[in-house]
């Protein structure tokens, strides 16, 4: 019949009093106590991988912590394509046309026959008080473009001086008008254009009293 004795675990003492040729095998709380440490390296090492892999993990950054920033990345700029310009095509002047000669430093009258000549009409203005006939500038300014026809302003520098009043009595009224611009007058017209001069006011031989710019009064009609 089996005792108690036989499930008993031996001794140490008892282990020690064994032979070297007996067989000695490991107690139920050594087996006991070598799987716990087992059990218990396996859930530590099981732990420490869960704890490194989510440091590892992106998320959201903790208290203290910085993200690391993705450098952009360079995109090309496109170069640009150079537009060739348009050249602009000067437009032409008119066939009449041509630059203004400078007139300043001529006498009026000088300035004037030059102007005629060049089929332009023109403007005396006469700017001063002294007797200086030279001329200060033009509008148009020289070297303008100007086409024929077209009235060119001389500035004078002094006054106004006297002018010879011809003697047209007789003449055809447009006759008679070309020969009292040519004087530095202006002719006017009270009774119309057409006909022959029959009066003028003032005469050739009445006293020098008009000066250049000034009007004399053509009547003109049918002689009798």
């Amino acid at each position: 019949m089996t005792s108690y004795e036989d499930y008993r675990p031996a001794s140490v003492r008892e282990l020690a009093e064994l032979g070297p040729d007996e067989p000695r095998g490991w107690s139920p709380l050594a087996v006991s106590l070598i799987a716990t440490l087992v059990l218990l390296l396996g859930l530590g090492g099981a732990m420490f991988g869960i704890y490194v892999a989510n440091k590892n993990a992106v998320g959201p950054p903790g208290p203290g912590e910085t993200v690391p920033q993705a450098f952009p990345t360079a995109t090309a700029t496109p170069t640009a394509t150079a537009t060739p310009t348009a050249t602009a095509t000067p437009t032409p002047p008119p066939a009449d046309s041509f630059l203004l000669p400078d007139l300043a430093g001529l006498d009026f009258q000088a300035a004037r026959a030059k102007v005629r000549e060049l089929k332009l009409g023109w403007l005396l203005v006469f700017e001063g008080t002294e007797n200086d006939p030279t001329v200060r500038a033009t509008e148009p300014a020289a070297t303008a473009t100007v086409s024929k026809g077209i009235t060119i302003k001389i500035f004078v520098k002094g006054s106004a001086p006297l002018a010879t009043v011809p003697d047209v009595k007789g003449l055809d009224c447009p006759q008679a008008a070309d020969l009292i611009v040519d004087h530095g007058l202006y002719p006017q017209y009270p009774s119309g254009r057409s006909g022959v001069v029959l009066t003028q006011t003032p005469t050739a031989s009445d006293p020098q009293t008009l000066h250049w710019n000034d009007q004399v009064e053509l009547a003109c009609g049918q002689a009798p």
